[in-house]
């Protein structure tokens, strides 16, 4: 396998309320960012991931475009998840040997839609979206399943939980993650519980 390396990284600030501002007004700086920091202002292929329903059109993802510049023609692609899935489309192209660079990006514009009715849209639409379940009960039947296949408690799930939220509250890009020695209300051990039995 080829090695691949991430060579930069950048996010934008993140609020709980929407700012007015548009996806392509987010998207704009951090990618300005990316192509100073690689030096770069042409990569061997782009591949964004963005769920559609968020903004409530199909293919809004093509606005996103003006902010990468997509003339002259690029090598681009979209993937309707997460910037995960793409990174990971972009990793398949680069160990192929077709690509040496790669830009990659997820966004959306949660505060615009009820993010509970509209993310597992964006699942297969024969076996998962018909179930019409929002993303934190099936969230909590995936580790239900995980719990009862590898034995895994409770506790070990909760734990889990309460390392990735301590790591989040030291990212000053991170929505409010309040700790709860301070009292500020968050119970992990009540929240992964409930999430846990959904």
């Amino acid at each position: 396998m080829r090695e691949v390396a991430v060579v930069a990284f950048t996010q934008s600030e993140h609020s709980g309320e929407d700012q007015g501002l548009l996806e392509t007004e987010i998207l704009a700086p951090v990618i300005g960012e990316i192509k100073e920091r690689t030096g770069l202002s042409r990569f061997g292929f782009t591949c964004s991931g963005s769920c559609d329903y968020l903004q409530g059109a199909p293919f809004a993802f093509v606005s996103a475009l003006d902010t990468i510049g997509a003339w002259p023609p690029i090598s681009e692609s979209h993937v309707e998840m997460d910037g995960a899935w793409a990174l990971y489309e972009a990793w398949v192209k680069l160990q192929i040997g077709e690509i040496d660079t790669a830009l990659v990006y997820g966004f959306g514009k949660s505060t615009q839609n009820d993010v509970r009715a509209i993310f597992t849209q964006q699942h297969d639409p024969y076996y998962l979206a018909p179930l019409g379940v929002d993303h934190v009960s099936l969230a909590a039947l995936q580790a239900r399943a995980y719990m009862d296949k590898s034995g895994v408690k409770e506790d070990d799930l909760r734990a889990i939980a309460a390392r990735s939220r301590a790591a989040g509250r030291g990212n000053p890009f991170a929505l409010d993650l309040p700790d709860p020695a301070d009292g500020a209300g968050y119970d992990s051990r009540r929240c992964a519980s409930t999430t846990s039995h959904r």
